[in-house]
């Protein structure tokens, strides 16, 4: 099983209908792909963001088909202009030595597949985690 985590502050100028809106992408992403089996999105406790979604999938095809789902690519067009810190990152009970390389080649694919979205994320102030291009 992998566990996909996002974590994410906002910008002050971010409006609250605006962050409303993002975490419903969010909540939709979980929703519509067949390839999460379940996810929570919410309020972040504990740690020095404001908000966090948590998406499982089963392997790493699971996690490919989540990164392209359109609702993933619609929930990064809707919000990471609304971004101030984003940490994107998996955890997992794989114990294959090769798997963080295997997940960051498919972001390292997704971003090839979407330059777009590889735009956005660069553009966030504070970004950290699995898609970091070196």
């Amino acid at each position: 099983m992998l566990y996909h985590i996002n974590r994410a502050t906002m910008k002050p100028t971010a409006a609250r209908e605006q962050i409303e809106a993002a975490l419903e992408s969010w909540r939709e992403q979980g929703r519509s792909n067949p390839a999460v089996k379940s996810f929570i999105v919410g309020r972040d406790h504990g740690g020095d963001y404001e908000y966090s979604a948590v998406f499982v999938v089963e392997d790493l095809d699971g996690l490919f088909a989540y990164l392209t789902h359109p609702t993933t690519y619609q929930t990064d067009h809707l919000g990471l202009n609304l971004v101030e810190r984003l940490e994107i990152f998996d955890v997992s009970d794989d114990d294959d030595p090769e798997l963080d390389a295997k997940i960051q080649e498919l972001h390292r694919r997704r971003n090839e597949l979407a330059p777009e979205v590889a735009g956005m994320l660069a553009d966030v102030p504070a970004y950290s985690g699995s898609g970091v291009n070196d």
